[in-house]
């Protein structure tokens, strides 16, 4: 676990190393945009379209490159071990950090590796039911599940960490059902093998907009737009629910300032498109950018808080 101190350096290498301009013309060539998720996934459906604005923007091809595996580990490292030239980003996630803390640790240091560029979108998660579970809404549910303890299964694809965190903070104890891949979980779930699924919102709303699922409520502060008659945890009276996950755009570390600023500029551009953002904010996803240094803001804060939940949950990261 990264001890407290270390948190309050994080990122500051890069910005030290890449406060020259960029030198000569660029980008030079193609750039290589690595997406650390398979193809057709929530990453994906995020990173396509992003990628496009940035070659109509940037006027280089923008290749994206799926390199899923060990929990978005092999990805990240990639870009950790790329040259430093602008010609190679990350479209990261907030588990770029939370293995630290959840395994599998990664092998490189992500406090260091990275140059953050700005955030582009938020998204939470989400708890559905298949239509025949007796719970409508997170208050239901809760109350269903602390009458039957242990009784009810919740699938997940390799969520073992938010659902622990999800159950924990509602005081309930249920079976989670891990599963190599989401469409297998949300399938079961429909099928009727097990009762609820635990996804991320745009994973799990077409089923709930057909009527194969039923949401049960989402992980976000608020209601999500998408969802506005769907209960969030929190509203609930579940406290200290607010979880989801962020996708950030990220340069390796020592990555000049000014290709950095200007990949910031363009992504705000990105965020700021209303047709891009109506498009994307109806399949659950809310963009929104920052500067470098806000983005570095996040990344401690998501640190300090699967720091304490790791704490709380008494959670042993897998090796």
């Amino acid at each position: 676990m990264l001890p407290r101190r270390s948190l309050c350096g994080l990122f500051s290498a890069p910005f030290l190393a890449g406060t020259a301009a960029a030198q000569g013309s660029w980008p030079a060539r193609s750039v290589r945009l690595v997406v650390p998720y398979p193809p057709g996934g929530t990453s994906d459906i995020l990173a396509r379209p992003f990628g496009e604005f940035l070659r109509q923007r940037l006027g280089q091809a923008v290749v994206l490159d799926n390199r899923p595996g060990a929990s978005t580990n092999i990805g990240n490292e990639a870009v950790a071990r790329a040259e430093p030239d602008g010609h190679t980003l990350l479209f990261g996630q907030a588990s770029m950090i939370g293995n630290v803390f959840t395994g599998p640790p990664p092998n490189y240091d992500p406090r260091h590796a990275f140059a953050p560029v700005s955030l582009v979108a938020r998204v939470p998660y989400m708890l559905a039911a298949n239509p025949a579970f007796a719970a409508h809404d997170v208050a239901s549910f809760i109350q269903l599940a602390r009458a039957h303890p242990g009784q009810y299964r919740i699938a997940s694809a390799q969520l073992d960490f938010q659902v622990a965190q999800m159950a924990r903070r509602s005081e309930i104890e249920v079976e989670h059902v891990a599963y190599r891949g989401g469409a297998q979980a949300t399938g079961d779930a429909i099928a009727g093998q097990l009762e609820m699924v635990f996804a991320l919102v745009p994973v799990l709303l077409p089923f709930v907009r057909d009527g194969a699922l039923r949401a049960i409520g989402v992980t976000s502060a608020d209601r999500t737009p998408v969802l506005p008659d769907t209960q969030s945890f929190q509203e609930a009276g579940v406290a200290r629910l607010d979880s989801g996950t962020w996708y950030g755009l990220f340069a390796p570390a020592g990555t000049p300032r000014g290709i950095v600023q200007r990949l910031a500029a363009e992504t705000a551009a990105f965020t700021g498109d209303a047709a891009m953002a109506a498009r994307l904010g109806a399949q659950g996803y809310r963009l929104e950018s920052t500067s470098p240094e806000q983005l570095e803001q996040l990344f401690q804060r998501t640190a300090e808080d699967y720091a304490q939940v790791v704490r709380d949950l008494d959670w042993r990261p897998a090796r």
